[in-house]
């Protein structure tokens, strides 16, 4: 099979797995928002237009692809407070085996800090606290299939929890990353989150119901089992183009884009810029959510340094109503 005809094929792949909107959101018809979040200091501070970079392990997240077209074994480990005193930790990993691949492996939490038990009749509490969390394991594998082209993939389980009651899918991420003939452009292209579906079970959904309560006498305690939605998860397809301009030694630019098309939200672009002196210090800026109406994110930035064996790094991403939230990475390579 040519390369054409594999990019024209998830090209079509990606065109039918999304449902068009025709000018609504969609916003909130689907599970799992923690999956949109953002993995990589870096990566969020170039406003999320990272699909054709693939230059660490966080590539996993963003594109698997990325993770067979740099050189060097890495680990890298980010962490994030969001509003509401909500955390984001997140660590991806990838081993690189020369012809026959690379392989990678990630886990990202995203909970809440504990809260009190309310009810209607009290109002100040049960006297007990309850939390929600939730967790992704992801295995990837990725392969240039020539000097120019490769495909990558990324298997996950995801697990929801609130108090008692829980709910679990399986999904995959798939991509392609290929280098344009003209120097340092490359094109990447992904699905994200291509999956079954979430439906949240467990105790709480135990009730006990009377079957007929027109009739006296019944048992009016049968135990009875709530019956709760499926909901899909946050499935999108993105198209990235990113450019690398090295001046000497010295000096060099990162110019990046992406498009992206999620089936809960309407389209939009994402944009980023980065500067490197001596492939040490390193200033970013970017934009997420261009052109979109009322848009929650803008504005994001950045830096980082870096190290013979390290290379930590910072994001800034302004919200239009909750403040600002910001990321801290830290890689290792070996």
């Amino acid at each position: 099979m040519t390369l054409k005809r594999i990019i024209i094929i998830l090209a079509i792949f990606s065109w039918n797995s999304i449902s068009w909107s025709q000018g609504v959101s969609k916003i909130g018809t689907t599970a799992a928002p923690f999956l949109q979040i953002g993995a990589g200091s870096r990566a969020t501070a170039l406003g999320e237009a990272y699909t054709a970079v693939g230059e660490d392990a966080s590539s996993l997240y963003w594109n698997p692809a990325g993770i067979d077209n740099y050189g060097g074994n890495d680990v890298v480990f980010n962490y994030s407070d969001w509003f509401g005193g909500m955390k984001y930790v997140n660590a991806d990993a990838v081993l690189h085996l020369g012809d026959v691949g690379s392989f990678g492996a990630s886990i990202t939490s995203f909970s809440t800090p504990e809260m009190i038990v309310r009810t209607v009749d009290e109002p100040e509490g049960l006297g007990t606290k309850f939390d929600a969390a939730d967790i992704a394991l992801g295995v990837g594998y990725a392969k240039r299939i020539t000097d120019r082209f490769s495909f990558g993939a990324n298997f996950k389980y995801i697990n929801r929890r609130i108090w008692h009651m829980n709910a679990s899918a399986i999904a995959m991420d798939f991509g392609i990353l290929y280098q344009l003939p003209w120097k340092n452009l490359k094109l990447g292209m992904a699905i994200q989150n291509f999956g079954s579906k979430l439906q949240i079970q467990g105790a709480d959904a135990i009730v006990f119901h009377d079957i007929d309560a027109t009739m006296s006498g019944n048992n009016d305690q049968v135990m009875a089992s709530l019956y709760t939605k499926e909901w899909a998860l946050p499935l999108s397809f993105k198209f990235g183009l990113s450019y690398k301009l090295q001046f000497a030694d010295d000096h060099s630019i990162l110019l990046a884009a992406d498009y992206i098309h999620p089936n809960d939200n309407v389209q939009s672009v994402n944009m980023g810029g980065e500067y490197g002196f001596l492939n040490t210090i390193f200033f970013r800026v970017g934009y997420k959510s261009m052109f979109v109406k009322d848009a929650t994110f803008g504005l994001t930035c950045g830096g980082g340094i870096k190290l013979s064996f390290a290379q930590i790094d910072y994001s800034f991403m302004k919200l239009e109503y909750l403040g600002s939230v910001q990321q801290f990475s830290v890689s290792l390579t070996f």
